[in-house]
């Protein structure tokens, strides 16, 4: 199969069973691999579509400016569709964002600002403030707000969601970690329309309040700073619906990088460290549900590669330093 462009590639990734990780586990496990999407990360289907949401709404024009605050993945998956389209790209992203994934939006050409980790939206310091503030100041210049942009989860709707379907017709339920909500919301609704029996779990690092909001209704303890990127808020993006979510299951950043590096000496799955978290969440899950889940099929999404983490999860210095490993011999400490 040949495609006119690399846009035309995303998408019909591949879904393998987990064997190792999940030994013991009554449910089959299984991991849709967003990596292998052609910019590397499941935001590769958000990217394009985005843009083209801006275009058909004559918000974006030949020579304009693609403006956005992000975790890294979706700057990559904007950054792609602008090099097709020939728009620039300006992102601004916290500076827990790894190293690797500020160089890849620069190899892309964009302009990367870098603002403190950790800030509400409203805080005029925050990567938020800042990208919605050039786009203001930039002329022909376009604020994608992935946050609270309904095209998000729509993608994901009229896309993701179908082509889950179509790979895994038996699925009973699905997890992912959340962040913009853009996957869990957009899938979930497509599943529990055509299949109300699938159960939709999301999973929150430990210091994010969407745990607690969905249990609770409010935050019982202070939001506070995590490494895992791409996961978790301290507010709630604006295309967020509880009504779609079954349960959301935390995950702290030790356990999470301690499973990503499990992942891959026992699966040989090269993963970032949101899918770390994932695996550690579905089968929390999976184990408060008793023999119920016994035989049944859960599908975790895998959302970048870990190439995009050598500098963290992956560099035992980094994880010496984070607590994550022994620090006179290097092994995990478990």
């Amino acid at each position: 199969m040949t495609h006119n462009s690399v846009l035309e590639a995303v998408g019909n990734t591949p879904i393998v069973r987990l064997n190792r990780v999940t030994a013991g586990v009554k449910a089959q496990v299984y991991a849709k691999l967003e990596f292998a999407n052609p910019g590397g990360s499941l935001k590769d289907r958000i990217g394009w579509w985005l843009i083209e949401d801006g275009e058909n709404r004559g918000l974006l024009k030949p020579g304009g400016v693609v403006i956005e605050a992000t975790g890294g993945n979706t700057g990559v998956g904007l950054a792609m569709a602008a090099a097709v389209k020939g728009y620039q790209c300006v992102f601004v992203v916290p500076d827990k964002v790894s190293e690797e994934k500020q160089k890849t939006l620069r190899a892309f050409g964009a302009r990367v600002i870098v603002t403190p980790t950790g800030l509400l939206p409203d805080d005029p310091r925050s990567n938020y403030s800042v990208a919605r503030r050039l786009a203001a100041e930039t002329p022909n210049a376009i604020y994608i707000d992935q946050y609270n942009n309904p095209a998000n989860l729509d993608h994901h709707y009229r896309c993701t969601g179908p082509e889950i379907l179509k790979q895994m017709p038996d699925i009973d339920a699905f997890v992912a970690g959340i962040g913009t909500g853009g996957t869990v919301m957009g899938v979930g609704k497509f599943l529990k329309e055509q299949k109300p029996g699938v159960e939709i779990i999301a999973v929150d690092p430990v210091g994010s309040i969407i745990h607690d909001r969905f249990k609770y209704g409010e935050p019982r303890s202070p939001g506070k700073d995590y490494l895992v990127e791409g996961i978790g808020k301290q507010w709630l993006p604006g295309i967020f619906d509880f009504a779609l979510i079954d349960d959301v299951i935390q995950v702290d950043d030790k356990e999470s990088f301690l499973m990503t590096r499990e992942i891959l000496v026992s699966e040989g799955i090269f993963a970032g460290a949101s899918s770390g978290s994932a695996v550690v969440g579905a089968l929390r899950w999976i184990s408060g549900q008793g023999d119920r889940l016994d035989g049944k099929k859960v599908l975790v999404i895998f959302v970048d590669s870990g190439y995009r983490y050598i500098s963290k999860v992956y560099d035992d210095d980094w994880m010496r330093k984070k607590g994550f490993l022994e620090p006179d011999t290097g092994s995990v400490d478990r």
